[in-house]
């Protein structure tokens, strides 16, 4: 399944859920597969998508929130994972699309593959 593939499948499952969409190839797709109210397109921030996520889900804990971002953006932010994993909020759902490539800025392997 490709990235096109995995964002038309979750995006045709969403509701009024809160949608953190990383910066690059991922925003682009979503908001051209789907674009809702609901969905947050993040530009110029690459690796902040699971601190941003983090953020609405502890300011509406009674929304769903996703973060939907790819395996070279999580990797640019690897400390954010220890606050999320501490905190564990209840509502928040963090998908990682892995590709092995930094996607959006030529396709440079990353290091998921290791």
């Amino acid at each position: 399944m490709n990235y096109r593939e995995a964002i038309t499948t979750i995006t045709e499952l969403l509701d009024d859920q809160l949608v953190v969409c990383a910066n690059g190839l991922i925003s682009r797709e979503a908001f051209t597969i789907r674009d809702r109210p609901e969905n947050f397109y993040m530009i110029g921030s690459m690796g902040m998508a699971s601190s941003i996520g983090m953020g609405v889900a502890l300011n509406k804990p009674s929304k769903k929130t996703i973060i939907l971002e790819g395996d070279g953006n999580l990797l640019m932010n690897l400390g954010s994972l220890p606050m999320v994993g501490s905190l564990q909020p209840g509502n928040l759902l963090h998908i990682v699309l892995d590709n092995e490539v930094y996607a959006s800025t030529g396709n440079q392997p990353t290091i998921s593959n290791v």
